[in-house]
């Protein structure tokens, strides 16, 4: 059924990208992901291609799902679906048309790429963009981020260029990851900003095969964890408008029924 889905949208020239959970799968970044994100260009001639094809494929309503418009689309609004796959089992779909911090769909779509799956080929979300949606609130996406980080190296796209290190270590937040950035590109230690003299030390210690001091391990760390939580904080902020008013939805019984077919 999943495969089916996916064909559907091939066929009929729906504007979509995988995000999220099975987009890092496919990049490596991940081994696994239960639920299925999807960002549609939120124009009406593909709002409406893409609702025929979740009807052809008896998709039905999940939880706090506003109506499916443009409008909502493009005000940043999630929807939620269920597909049934093979052998029965439940299929959880998330469909945005303006995820937070990766600007228009036709940008991203440039950067996106044909990635092959057990559902055939999918149109998959940039790695950088990728990166940029995965900045949100949940701990558990910053290691992920950084194994996308590692992962930008094996990219058609990356130069290895000074840009391509600084940015590599604007997104890695595990010492582990940034052990492994060292270990496989110790030059990197020459791009890294002043302002960042402990990763320097760092970089420089793992270049010369050196224990690192527990004291820049735990400095490091510290500067880790206020990055993730500032990460955190501003992801909290971009949804506060979009729950609220998801909210007023709620108390005007504007939400579609769970459990019913589109």
């Amino acid at each position: 059924m999943i495969a089916n889905f996916f064909q559907n949208l091939n066929s009929r020239d729906v504007d979509y990208l995988l995000i999220s959970g099975q987009a890092t799968v496919l990049y490596g970044a991940a081994t696994f992901s239960e639920d299925i994100d999807l960002w549609i260009n939120p124009t009406p001639g593909n709002c409406e291609a893409f609702l025929n094809v979740l009807s052809s494929c008896g998709a039905r309503y999940y939880k706090l799902t506003p109506s499916f418009t443009v409008e909502n689309l493009r005000r940043g609004h999630g929807f939620h679906f269920i597909l049934s796959g093979d052998s029965g089992q439940e299929i959880f779909l998330d469909v945005m048309g303006a995820p937070p911090r990766v600007g228009a769909f036709e940008t991203a779509a440039a950067c996106a790429q044909w990635m092959e799956s057990e559902w055939g080929k999918i149109h998959t979300i940039g790695l950088k963009e990728l990166v940029e949606i995965k900045k949100t609130q949940r701990l558990e996406d910053y290691p992920i981020i950084s194994n996308l980080a590692l992962a930008w190296f094996d990219q058609p796209g990356c130069l290895k260029a000074p840009e391509d290190f600084r940015w590599a270590l604007e997104n890695i937040f595990t010492l582990t990851a940034l052990r492994a950035f060292f270990e496989e590109h110790p030059g990197a230690v020459q791009f890294i900003e002043d302002e960042s003299e402990d990763f320097k030390i760092f970089g420089q210690q793992i270049a010369l095969e050196q224990s690192v001091s527990e004291d820049i391990q735990g400095k490091i760390t510290v500067q880790m964890q206020r990055r993730i939580g500032a990460l955190q904080q501003a992801d909290r902020l971009y949804w506060r408008d979009i729950i609220a008013e998801l909210k007023q939805f709620r108390q005007e019984g504007a939400l579609m029924k769970e459990g019913d077919g589109i």
